[in-house]
């Protein structure tokens, strides 16, 4: 059964506030005060790292978005992206809905410089699109990308997402796959039929 909460009547599905997330190079999950050196380290990823007391602000402050995604309406969730091989923290993913004039979460995703080009900023944003949309009441997912940034606008174009705007960045949208249609989107993902992309724990 899946660690994720499930809504009553009239309310909308909510994350809970620990998500793991695997898939089959990566566990993406919540942070908590036990890893904030490896937060200090890696917030900035290739950057300066955070000193101490700024690494605790910033994952008490996950912490409470992922408190409200579980007791209120989903807001923001902000997951650590971990090498199972290496074990190291080489980036974060997540959703962001706390603009309410915005209709729909926006995906966003960040990979430590050496780990890029391997995939791993797309199997992670694949992931957690599709928990997403089996456990969110959402019809769509949105993500942006400055015009220079081609890598990341081309992870959106890998996971499915279409582009619906241009202008000072890329817009891109994704609606909610129809069951009926899973064995389409997998082939055009690069999954075999009935291979699950990420898997909650």
């Amino acid at each position: 059964m899946s660690d994720l909460e499930r809504s009553t009547p009239g309310q909308s599905p909510v994350f809970p506030s620990l998500v793991q997330i695997r898939t089959r190079r990566l566990l993406l999950r919540t942070v908590t005060m036990d890893d904030v050196e490896d937060v200090a380290r890696s917030w900035r990823l290739d950057g300066q790292p955070l000193s101490r007391s700024e690494a605790e602000h910033q994952v008490r402050r996950m912490l409470a978005n992922h408190r409200r995604n579980a007791e209120e309406d989903f807001v923001h969730l902000c997951l650590a992206i971990i090498h199972k091989e290496t074990r190291e923290f080489i980036g974060w993913c997540g959703l962001d809905h706390r603009d309410r004039t915005k209709p729909n979460p926006v995906l966003f995703y960040l990979v430590k410089a050496g780990y890029r080009g391997r995939g791993l900023a797309t199997e992670a944003a694949q992931a957690l699109l599709d928990r997403a949309f089996a456990e969110l009441g959402h019809d769509r997912i949105d993500g942006h990308a400055e015009l220079e940034n081609l890598a990341s606008k081309r992870v959106m174009e890998k996971i499915g997402m279409s582009l619906i705007e241009q202008d000072d960045d890329y817009h891109f949208t994704i609606p909610r796959v129809d069951p009926g249609s899973l064995d389409v989107a997998r082939d055009r993902r690069g999954l075999g039929a009935g291979e699950k992309p990420g898997s909650v724990l």
